[in-house]
């Protein structure tokens, strides 16, 4: 067998190799990556073969087993810095999710996944859901929509966290604290709006639990005891209000 020389056709054919690899690093680097795992694989063949053949620890390649082993070796190298350059811009957290992201693992078709390092939640509640997208696009997070198994599901970049928890939080207490009322009739509910609106009280109209609440500001003492008085008084008075 021809042994492997570097010649001027080797020379030129590892030199397409490595222009080919630099520019998957730039273009392609997840598909470097598996490359440079086979390269690891095809190495270690090219060798064991080698060494069967030859009967010794370091045999010499033969032609194409050198061409072979040196572009594997130029894939590894390539797939080593592609990680590198990987793991140095977002971290070993983020890398793994997107290298784990790019396997064909999963059931159902590939959708598109969140951002690298954002946090996803869904609430059982649709209503909730609703809430949660109305805060947190009054605190100006950007977020994403993304449905899995039928579930919609709410994601936001790790950057945005600190206000995306406080969004969830006003989201989840939207119907605490004593600053929301149900009305069982909407006659009852518009004469609540029109004197929260005298009275210059920002309100909204929030469905929890499959019913309609009135939820109003924050910071605004005694809404309801003064609505209750001056609803007395009114009766006392016996205004067709009442």
């Amino acid at each position: 067998m021809e042994p492997f020389r570097l010649n001027r056709q080797a020379f030129a054919f590892l030199v397409v190799i490595a222009v080919i690899t630099l520019l998957m690093v730039v273009l392609s680097p997840f598909l470097l990556l598996a490359l440079g795992g086979l390269g690891v694989v095809l190495l270690i063949v090219v060798y064991l073969k080698a060494a069967v053949r030859g009967r010794a620890v370091l045999a010499p390649f033969g032609a194409a087993e050198g061409a072979l082993a040196l572009s594997a070796l130029l894939f590894v190298l390539g797939g080593a810095t592609a990680g590198g350059l990987m793991f140095a811009r977002v971290g070993w957290s983020d890398s793994f999710s997107l290298f784990r992201a790019m396997l064909p693992i999963g059931s159902g078709p590939m959708t598109k996944g969140p951002p690298v390092g954002s946090r996803m939640v869904h609430h059982s509640d649709p209503e909730m859901n609703e809430r949660l997208k109305k805060e947190l696009t009054r605190a100006g997070v950007p977020f994403t929509l993304e449905t899995r198994e039928g579930k919609e599901y709410i994601a936001w970049s790790a950057e945005h966290n600190a206000a995306a928890e406080a969004a969830q939080t006003r989201a989840q207490a939207v119907l605490a604290g004593g600053r929301s009322v149900h009305f069982s009739d909407a006659t009852g509910q518009k004469r609540f709006t029109d004197w929260l609106a005298r009275k210059g009280i920002k309100y909204e109209i929030v469905k929890a639990r499959g019913e309609d609440y009135v939820v109003w500001e924050e910071g605004v003492p005694d809404v309801m005891k003064q609505w209750v008085a001056e609803r007395a008084e009114d009766c006392r008075k016996k205004k067709p209000a009442c």
